[in-house]
C-alpha cells in the first residue's frame, strides 16, 4: 500500500500551478531519488598548518557526513551549504562524502584531496659565540612557514640533527679549534624544507697573559733581521728550576751573523689592557747576565705607534723575571703586537734565549702583609653604608707605629650600622704562617668593636648581592688615642676553610652602631707571625752593619750627623753627590726584597739613590762591578719622605751579594740640602 503525505512545497523546488488552491499536492516519498553527484570543495589554508575547510556538494541531499580519508572519526551531520574543518598531514587523501535525502536514502561520492606544504621562506639564523667559552656557540633561527628546525654543527660526519623549536635556541661545544659549517634546516611539517649553511671559525683568541701551556692556542712568532721563518717555537722547559717550573716555554735563537736589531714578533687577537697595570712581566732565561732585552708593543695597523722598554738580565743560565715599564703608553691607541729584541745592537752568535709568562703587572701587588707605604700601589678602598677610606700620613707617629702612611676609615654622621670599606687583593690569603691576622689600630675610644672580614669574591652572591663565602672576626679596641695591635683568629669562625681563596679585605669600624662622624686608623695588616728580616745601615730596627765611611773622599758634599726634628739624621748639604761605603764588609742583600730610606729636603728638585755591587769577587774595581740608580723627580719638600724601593727597580745590578757603595745625589747640583735616616734593606 502506498503512503502519501501532505508536504509544504517550499521544502522542495517542485513547481506548482496555482497558489490559490486550498488543496496541497501529495508527494510520493518513495519515488524521491537518492542523492546524486556527491563530492566536495576544498579550501586549503596556505600556512602549512594542514587546515582544510571541506564543503560537501551534491544533488538531492538534505544532510551530509564526511569521512576525511585519514583514518580519523568521520564528521557529524552537516547541513546543506555548511562546511567542516579538518587538519591533515601532508599527503594525498580520498575524501568520502555521504549524502542523505528526506526519505533516508543515501549515496556516497569521493573527492581526491592533495595536501602539500609550502617550503619555509625568509630563513634567518643567528650564531653567537659564548663570551666566556671560545668553544661554545648558540644557534637560533626563524622562518616563515617553518614548524621547527634541525641544526647540524658540522664536527662529526655521522652527526644526528639537534632539534630547534621556533623562539628557542640550542648550544654546542666544539672539542677543538677549526673551521666548521653549521647547517640549519627549516622544516615545513611536510617534505618541503629550506636550509642555510654558515661557516664558523673556532679559535682560542691570543691575549695576555701568555704562558705557552695551551694545546690549542696559536703561538706563532715571526722572526726578523735574520732567521725568518724559524719563529720562537714552544718547547719543553729545558730548565724547570727556580722561579719557572712550568712545562712549556718559547725558544728564540738569534742566528749567527744576524742583524743587530734581529728579533721576534707575534700579533695578539685582543689589544693589551694597560688601564690598571702599566708594566709588563716576562720570565727570561739567558745564557749570559748583563744582556739587554727590549719589550715593544705596536699598533697592528701602524707600527709607528708603539711603546717600548728595556730591562737587563742579572743571572746567567737561570730563570729570572724582568719588568718593563710601559707607562709611556697612549690610552687612545690599541697595542696588539708584541716585539722582542734580545741583546739589541749586538749581532747574533747563534745563542738561544727562552721566555715565558708574558703578562701585565704592577711593580707591587696588593697582598698581605700590607703597610700602605708603597708609592707604586693604588690602595683603592671602596666604601659602603656611609663609610669611606684612604691612605694618609700617619697622624700619630708614636708607640708601636712610627710609619709614614696609614689608612683612615671615616664613618660619617648617621652612616649605616654596617658601614665599612673593602680592598681587593691581588693574591688570596696564604696560611703558611698561621691563621691569625694582626692589625695595628688607632681609635678615639676604647671598647669599640672592629669587625675584620675576608671574602671569596668569586663565590655565589647571597640575597644582598654580596659573596656568600667569607670569614669574619670581631675584636674590641682596648685603648683610646694610641696605637695598639689587635689579633683576629680566623679559625674561630665556624665556616672558615684554609682551602678557600679569600681575596677581599673588609674593615668595619664600630660595627653595629650608626656612624658618629669619627675617624679610625689602621696599619700593618699581616697574617701569622711574619718575621721581617732587616740589614740596617742606620736605624733602630736592628744592629747597624759596619759602615766604612758616611762621606767618601771623592764625595762632593758637606756632611754632619745631627738631630733634626727629633730624629738622629745624616745631614748632607751643598750636595752634588755623597758616597757611603761598606767595602771592607760588603752587604749581602740577596735575600732582601727592598731598600728603605727616609729623607727630608727643602730644596731638592731631583733625588737619586744609587747602589753599587762589587761583583762575585767582592773587590772594588775587579771588572765585575755593577751599579744601578733610582731617580725620584720632584720629591716633596719640607716634609719627611719614606722610600721603600723594590730591589728589582735597581735593574742594572748584576748581583746583590756584595753591596759596597750607597750614593745619594740630587739637583740642584752642589746645592741640595738633605737629611736622611732609617736606612736599611729588608724582605
Amino acid at each position: 500500500m502506498k503512503k502519501y503525505y501532505k508536504i509544504l512545497l517550499l521544502l522542495f523546488t517542485f513547481p506548482f500551478l496555482s497558489c490559490e488552491s486550498d488543496d496541497r499536492e501529495l508527494v510520493d516519498l518513495e519515488a524521491v531519488q537518492a542523492p546524486a553527484n556527491l563530492g566536495a570543495t576544498f579550501q586549503i589554508t596556505q600556512d602549512n598548518s594542514g587546515l582544510v575547510e571541506i564543503t560537501p556538494t551534491g544533488e538531492g541531499a538534505a544532510l551530509y557526513t564526511v569521512d576525511f580519508g585519514d583514518g580519523s572519526t568521520p564528521s557529524e551531520e552537516i547541513k546543506v551549504g555548511e562546511a567542516v574543518e579538518h587538519i591533515y598531514e601532508e599527503g594525498e587523501y580520498e575524501v568520502e562524502v555521504t549524502g542523505a535525502n528526506i526519505n533516508g536514502k543515501t549515496a556516497t561520492g569521493t573527492q581526491s584531496l592533495t595536501v602539500s606544504f609550502l617550503a619555509p621562506e625568509n630563513l634567518e639564523t643567528e650564531i653567537v659565540k659564548d663570551a666566556n667559552d671560545n668553544y661554545t656557540v648558540t644557534v637560533s633561527a626563524s622562518a616563515t612557514n617553518a614548524t621547527m628546525f634541525e641544526v647540524y654543527f658540522g664536527e662529526d660526519d655521522d652527526e644526528e640533527a639537534t632539534p630547534l623549536m621556533p623562539g628557542e635556541n640550542v648550544s654546542y661545544t666544539y672539542s677543538s679549534i677549526g673551521t666548521y659549517n653549521i647547517r640549519v634546516v627549516a622544516l615545513s611539517g611536510g617534505a618541503a624544507t629550506t636550509e642555510v649553511v654558515e661557516e664558523i671559525n673556532i679559535t682560542d683568541p691570543l691575549f695576555l697573559p701568555i704562558d705557552f701551556e695551551s694545546e690549542t692556542l696559536n703561538y706563532s712568532f715571526d722572526n726578523f733581521g735574520g732567521g725568518e721563518g724559524a719563529g720562537a717555537p714552544v718547547i719543553d722547559n729545558p730548565d724547570m728550576s727556580g722561579l719557572n717550573t712550568s712545562n712549556k716555554v718559547a725558544s728564540y735563537t738569534k742566528p749567527e751573523g744576524s742583524e743587530t736589531w734581529a728579533g721576534t714578533t707575534i700579533a695578539l687577537d685582543e689589544p693589551i689592557d694597560f688601564s690598571n697595570e702599566s708594566y709588563i712581566s716576562l720570565d727570561v732565561w739567558s745564557p749570559e747576565a748583563g744582556t739587554e732585552v727590549v719589550f715593544k708593543v705596536e699598533n697592528l695597523e701602524n707600527a709607528d705607534l708603539f711603546v717600548e722598554a728595556t730591562a737587563t738580565t742579572t743571572v746567567a743560565e737561570g730563570w729570572e723575571t724582568l719588568i718593563f715599564d710601559m707607562n709611556e703608553f697612549d690610552p687612545s691607541i690599541d697595542y696588539g703586537r708584541i716585539v722582542l729584541f734580545f741583546n739589541l745592537d749586538v749581532p747574533g752568535t747563534g745563542e738561544t734565549y727562552y721566555f715565558d709568562n708574558i703578562e701585565t703587572t704592577r711593580l707591587e701587588l696588593i697582598k698581605l702583609p700590607i703597610n700602605f707605604e708603597s708609592e707604586n700601589i693604588d690602595y683603592a678602598w671602596s666604601g659602603f653604608g656611609g663609610a669611606g677610606a684612604g691612605v694618609i700620613d700617619n697622624p700619630d707617629r708614636s708607640g708601636i707605629n712610627t710609619s709614614n702612611k696609614v689608612t683612615e676609615l671615616g664613618k660619617g654622621e648617621g652612616a649605616e650600622v654596617w658601614g665599612g670599606v673593602s680592598l681587593n687583593l691581588d693574591e688570596a690569603l696564604s696560611f703558611e704562617n698561621g691563621t691569625t691576622v694582626k692589625m695595628k689600630t688607632w681609635s678615639p675610644e676604647a671598647g669599640v668593636p672592629i669587625l675584620l672580614k675576608f671574602e671569596d669574591s668569586d663565590s655565589e652572591p647571597d640575597g644582598n648581592g654580596n659573596p656568600s663565602v667569607f670569614v669574619e672576626v670581631t675584636q674590641n679596641t682596648t685603648v683610646a688615642n694610641e696605637w695598639e695591635e689587635l689579633s683576629f683568629d680566623l679559625s674561630s669562625f665556624e665556616a672558615f676553610d684554609e682551602n678557600i681563596d679569600y681575596d677581599r679585605l673588609i674593615v668595619f669600624y664600630d660595627y653595629g652602631n650608626s656612624g658618629a662622624g669619627t675617624s679610625f686608623y689602621f696599619d700593618d695588616v699581616m697574617i701569622g707571625d711574619v718575621q721581617t728580616e732587616y740589614i740596617s745601615m742606620f736605624s733602630d730596627l736592628a744592629d747597624d752593619v759596619e759602615v766604612d765611611t758616611w762621606r767618601t773622599d771623592w764625595s762632593v758634599t758637606d756632611y754632619e750627623e745631627v738631630e733634626f726634628e727629633g730624629r738622629l739624621s745624616k745631614h748632607y748639604f751643598n750636595l752634588d753627590f755623597g758616597g757611603i761605603e761598606t767595602i771592607a764588609s760588603p752587604i749581602d742583600a740577596t735575600n732582601m726584597t727592598h731598600f728603605h730610606t727616609e729623607f727630608y729636603t727643602d730644596n731638592a728638585t731631583v733625588f737619586r739613590v744609587k747602589l753599587v755591587d762589587l761583583g762575585p769577587d767582592g773587590v772594588f774595581g775587579g771588572g765585575d762591578d755593577s751599579e744601578s740608580e733610582v731617580v725620584i723627580e720632584n720629591p716633596a719638600q719640607n716634609e719627611w719622605v719614606s722610600l721603600d724601593i723594590p730591589l728589582s727597580e735597581f735593574e742594572n745590578l748584576a748581583g746583590m751579594s756584595n753591596i759596597g757603595q750607597l750614593i745619594y745625589s740630587g739637583l740642584p747640583a752642589g746645592g741640595v740640602n738633605l737629611y736622611v735616616n732609617n736606612i736599611y734593606f729588608h724582605n
